[in-house]
């Protein structure tokens, strides 16, 4: 089939959209050693893009979206014909400064962003993991989020518009670049977060930021999360307008003081800042000194490392229940510690992080078994703890792990009953079901 399909498309795309062969790797859906696409294609153009998969859509081959290919492994394996990468459309369309909004291809990364409107004292305070190499569209359509999300939001509270290329190949234009927009049905919110299931995006408006004059992180330390729970608790809670509130069982093992943190950054003037770092120690209790203040780059490093908290992991799992049980979460995750000890390679670590506002428990772990029967453990305690996740209302959602493990298991866990309105949006969107096979519980 890989034959017949690449000299079906080359009849039918520019030669620079085609990707040789050779370049396959990079894009395999599983994560290094997974399933190779037969062809990936890069359109130049969402005319191009909507003739791909209106093709694809008559001929049922099935198609896994893709910005610059960071992320293609998340959400577990994904069987497709054909990787979509958006990574030619990179265009700024349109940007005011004086609005701070911009529209701009999906494919640009998020540093490229950056660098275009730093110059004007704007960001936009997004940071999903591994961020700055990341795509805009995907972080869009992923809806993922990072320690800004406690003063920021989510993607879904950036995003003013967006363009989607639909699985049947319709080009659609929802919101636009004004903070309001026509009443009715939010199909912009409704994008955000879909995982490429309902369609491909290819341009994003959104609003910016100032960026803020001074940048203060504080490290409070302790002897465990447990420990320092109650002071998370005060922060998150806490009429001050903080840019981040994490809860660590470590700081990064680089650093100078690694063990249990809670760490609370600050954004604002420098007056602003000042303030809220006064009454923040205070209000913590920690005017008696063990703080361990970063500030400027120092911050802005430590923050860095948040972003790629997961990278190189073996094991990555974002686990969720409300903010108010987040101690009955971290004492869930906890238990699986064990196992770090009883059932992986020596040296094996184990490591979680608490959005603490959001009651989002995220969770790495190092060196698993390489035998897929040594898993075996693994597969039962991480099923057990979904099961009890979702009886409290929470979630565990799989973000990679090794294929034995993620087949079992499964990324996404038990579909609720909102399955029969998603399954309703995805015969909408994309009637033949060619996108994004797997994603979201979706076929």
């Amino acid at each position: 089939m890989t034959t017949s399909l690449r000299s079906a498309l080359a009849s039918m795309v520019a030669d620079e959209t085609l990707l040789p062969e050779g370049e396959h790797d990079q894009w395999a859906m599983a994560g290094d050693g997974g399933p190779l696409p037969a062809a990936v294609l890069a359109p130049g153009s969402e005319d191009e893009l909507a003739g791909i998969l209106g093709k694809s859509s008559e001929e049922g081959w099935r198609v896994l979206p893709a910005g610059l290919g960071r992320w293609l492994n998340g959400g577990g394996p994904s069987e497709a014909d054909l990787v979509v990468s958006t990574r030619r459309m990179t265009q700024v369309r349109e940007y005011e400064p004086a609005d701070l909004t911009f529209t701009a291809g999906s494919g640009l990364s998020l540093k490229e962003l950056h660098e275009k409107t730093d110059p004007h004292g704007q960001w936009l305070p997004l940071d999903p993991p591994g961020s700055h190499s990341g795509s805009l569209g995907a972080a869009v359509a992923l809806g993922m989020a990072g320690p800004l999300r406690h003063l920021y939001g989510t993607p879904r509270d950036h995003v003013l518009g967006l363009t989607m290329v639909a699985g049947d190949g319709r080009v659609l234009r929802w919101g636009g670049r004004v903070v309001k927009n026509v009443a009715g049905f939010d199909l912009t919110r409704l994008t955000v977060g879909s995982w490429g299931s309902l369609g491909v995006v290819t341009s994003v408006s959104a609003r910016l930021f100032p960026i803020p004059e001074s940048d203060v992180t504080l490290a409070f330390p302790g002897s465990s999360v447990a420990e320092l729970l109650p002071k998370a608790r005060v922060a998150a809670l806490s009429p001050l307008p903080l840019a981040a509130v994490e809860l660590l069982d470590s700081l990064d093992p680089g650093d100078e003081a690694p063990g249990p943190a809670l760490v609370v950054r600050l954004l604002g003037s420098a007056a602003q800042v000042d303030e809220m770092e006064s009454r923040i120690v205070r209000d913590l209790g920690q005017s008696d000194g063990g703080t361990r203040r970063l500030q400027g780059d120092m911050s802005r490093a430590l923050q860095r490392r948040l972003e790629d908290w997961e990278g190189g992991s073996h094991l990555s799992a974002r686990l969720s229940l409300l903010p108010s049980k987040l101690g009955t979460l971290l004492e869930e995750v906890e238990g699986l510690r064990p196992l770090v000890v009883g059932w992986s390679e020596p040296g094996a670590t184990m490591a979680l992080s608490a959005h603490v506002g959001a009651g989002v428990v995220r969770l790495r772990v190092s060196k698993l078994p390489a035998r897929e029967e040594a898993l075996e453990p693994w597969i039962t305690a991480l099923r057990d703890l979904r099961g009890r996740m979702e009886d409290q209302g929470g979630s565990l959602v799989l973000s990679s792990g090794p294929p034995g493990l993620m087949r079992e298991v499964g990324p996404w866990g038990t579909p609720g009953p909102e399955r029969h309105l998603l399954e309703g949006l995805k015969a909408e969107f994309d009637p033949a079901g060619i996108l994004a096979s797997g994603r979201l519980n979706l076929p």
